[in-house]
Formats: structure tokens, sequence, C-alpha cells
């Protein structure tokens, strides 16, 4: 991931500003890359992480650090909206990310499991009685 990441910001800065402005941005990617190799590699919790070897319990410290900085993010483009229309800026980068991040959100919850209460998940029903005899109830 950070290869590609790297890759690709230093592809646009040369697009924009030339070999001498992105060769920094080319060392710091392969750095990073580097980093993130070796420490995927490590015994611990954050190198099983990066390894993708993670247990349940690891699983659950990823996903609350995740939803601490999804709602970093909701914040930041709250108050970034607010302050930019303070000083009479365009507000529609900070609008754009919190919309983002509400349709992520929403599609995250459609995905994953969120259900009308109304509409719930179909179940195949069995009795004990249906147990004995050898049949199923639907």
């Amino acid at each position: 991931m950070a290869i590609i990441i790297g890759t690709g910001s230093t592809a646009a800065i040369v697009a924009a500003q030339g070999w001498e402005a992105a060769i920094p941005v080319a060392v710091i990617a392969v750095v990073g890359a580097v980093c993130y190799y070796i420490w995927g590699g490590r015994d611990s919790d954050m190198g099983a992480m990066f390894g993708s070897r993670v247990d349940e319990r690891q699983s659950l410290v990823r996903m609350r650090a995740q939803s601490l900085a999804a709602v970093a993010v909701g914040i930041t483009a709250i108050v970034g909206t607010m302050v930019a229309a303070a000083l009479r800026d365009p507000i529609w980068p900070f609008a754009l990310l919190a919309g983002v991040e509400a349709a992520a959100f929403i599609a995250g919850l459609a995905i994953y499991g969120a259900r009308p209460l109304g509409n719930p998940v179909p179940r195949r029903a069995t009795t004990a009685r249906s147990e004995k005899s050898g049949s199923r109830s639907t």
C-alpha cells in the first residue's frame, strides 16, 4: 500500500513540478514501505496488523482505531466548514469531505448488516418435534 501511495504521489509531483521536487517524496515512500515491511515481520500487535496476521482482539483494536480516525475526519470537516464560512472562503472541500464520510457510513451500514426494524433476516425455524421426525418446517 505504501508503494502504491508513494508511486502515485511521486507521479503527481513529477507531472506538476518536475523531478527535483519529486525525489524527496519518492525517498520517503521507499523508506516508509521498507519500515512497513520490517514492522510487519515483528512479533507484536502492530506487526500482526501490518503483516495481516490478526486475531479477534487485534481486529477489534484496528476497528476502534479506524472508528476514531473517522470521527476525527468528521470533526475536522465540520470545524473546517465553520472556519471557511467565517473567513468567507469556499466551503465545498469540507462539505465534500463530510459528504463522503456520511456516504461511507451509510454504505457500511448497508454492507455490514444493519437491517431495518420491520424487515428481519429470514431464518429457518426448527422445532424439537420436527427434528425427531426428520422433517424440517420452514
